[in-house]
């Protein structure tokens, strides 16, 4: 799945975890991952279970901030959403998350 945003902007994202039947999983992760690396592997911004909300219908909420891409060059970056729960380790999601050029910068908004 590709993902894609502006730089500098933000970017509201939200999933469902859902078991082998396809029924939505009620029960919060242990620990989740929303991680985007360049292609040397190193890791640009990185959103984890604490920066995410979670409701009653099993759906996570997360939020990428403008200074989480702000220093990023534009580009194509490589990203996955990773879950663990109950001792296993899932991939959700993997793919690429394009960051489109800005044309209003932060310092034009004044």
């Amino acid at each position: 799945m590709n993902l894609r945003m502006t730089r500098g902007d933000t970017k509201f994202y939200k999933f469902r975890r859902r078991n082998k039947d396809h029924e939505i999983i009620l029960e919060k992760a242990d620990k989740i991952y929303f991680t985007v690396k360049d292609l040397t592997k190193q890791i640009l911004f990185q959103k984890t279970i604490e920066d995410m909300s979670f409701d009653e219908e099993g759906v996570y909420h997360f939020t990428i901030e403008p200074e989480d891409t702000d220093g990023i060059d534009f580009g194509d970056y490589e990203y996955d959403l990773e879950v663990i729960a109950d001792g296993a380790k899932r991939t959700l999601a993997l793919g690429m998350i394009k960051i489109d050029k800005e044309v209003t910068y932060v310092q034009d908004e004044v």
